[in-house]
């Protein structure tokens, strides 16, 4: 018996290892799946904000693309909040900020004043390009330091909240560090001509700025903002020179621009002598001719469209030289106007008894 005893001890004992071994293959195993249930729920978890990220960064390009910055940067605040150094959310949200400034307007209702109306949104727009421009180097640094300078402008003009010359600092800043950047010449040239700058070196930011050939309508937005009312000797010359450099690139012009430019060095009610051929002699002649046509491209309305046609070709004729030519056709626009009164009647009449006198 006392053998049977011994015999089923060191049983136990020979087998109680194995027990032991076998419940901790089974934890080890309880454990592994454990993990990989973890490792598939993270998986799953993390692909899921993965897409959810993704969505809202295509969401916030979507607002970009029809013009909703704030919607769009407020899209990708949100991103942000999850993971504050998420550096594609930063860079499109820089991006849209520029872009932002770039279109930057304030609609207002009769009751409302635009001045409290674009302060926060200034605000919103220069602390994240100040924060841009901490991480961005180079040819971008100078982009976004541009773009801060146009904010600080903005935030004069329109929030009606400085009146230093921040902006042109900034503007000039950019141009040091990057002397050819399209965003600071184009911004500069502009700022100048409101602010009473030289026409002339105003004139070489834009020119500078269009070389580039970088950002286009935003530059030529900011050249014809800038030249069209200003009542400067030399404006309606780069306005002709700028309309016919448009049309030979086949660059679109908004009407906007169109009318202005029309009514600025065309129009012969609005527009002197002098003033029209300045705008007439600005180009080669033949081209003047076609920038006019490719300016007034609409459908002629009734005999009034047609005499202001024939005046502006009658005073082409006469800068170029060919007075027989522009005497006939004054002389035929004096018979149109019968023996009415009126500007172009004056005009017509004038430029008669000029070249008859010769």
């Amino acid at each position: 018996m006392g053998r049977e005893i011994e015999n089923a001890e060191q049983g136990v004992k020979r087998a109680w290892p194995l027990v032991i071994s076998w419940v901790g293959g089974v934890s080890a195993l309880i454990g592994l799946f454990a993990s990989i249930a973890g490792g598939v729920t993270w998986f799953v978890s993390h692909h899921k904000q993965a897409a959810e990220r993704q969505a809202r960064m295509a969401l916030a390009q979507a607002q970009a693309r029809q013009g909703e910055y704030q919607a769009s940067v407020q899209t990708l605040a949100d991103i942000l909040k999850s993971n504050a150094l998420y550096r594609p959310a930063l860079d499109q949200q820089l991006n849209t900020a520029m872009l932002w400034v770039e279109d930057f307007h304030v609609a207002t209702r009769s009751d409302q004043n635009s001045a409290e109306l674009a302060a926060p949104a200034l605000d919103q727009i220069l602390a994240i390009l100040d924060s841009g421009l901490v991480r961005t180097k180079g040819s971008q640094a100078a982009d976004v330091q541009a773009h801060i300078g146009w904010a600080h402008w903005l935030n004069q003009k329109i929030a009606e909240r400085e009146f230093s010359s921040v902006a042109e600092q900034d503007l000039r800043s950019a141009l040091t560090a990057d002397p050819s950047n399209v965003y600071a010449n184009g911004m500069l040239g502009n700022w100048m001509l409101q602010n009473g700058g030289s026409l002339t070196e105003a004139v070489q930011h834009f020119n500078v700025a269009v070389s580039t050939g970088k950002a286009r309508p935003f530059v030529r937005a900011l050249q014809l903002g800038g030249l069209i009312g200003l009542d400067e000797k030399g404006a309606r010359t780069e306005l002709m020179k700028i309309a016919n450099d448009m049309r030979k690139s086949n660059e679109t012009i908004d009407n906007h621009y169109r009318k202005s430019i029309l009514d600025t060095c065309f129009d012969p009610i609005i527009t002197d002598h002098g003033e029209l051929l300045e705008c007439l002699s600005a180009v080669p002649p033949d081209e003047a001719w076609k920038t006019y046509l490719w300016l007034d491209n609409k459908p002629r309305d009734g005999q009034s469209d047609s005499l202001v046609h024939d005046f502006v070709e009658a005073n082409l004729f006469e800068i170029t030289g060919k007075k027989q030519e522009s005497l006939v056709k004054y002389r035929l626009l004096r018979q149109e106007l019968n023996n009415g009164s009126g500007t172009m009647k004056n005009s017509v009449d004038a430029a008669i008894t000029r070249l008859s006198s010769n």
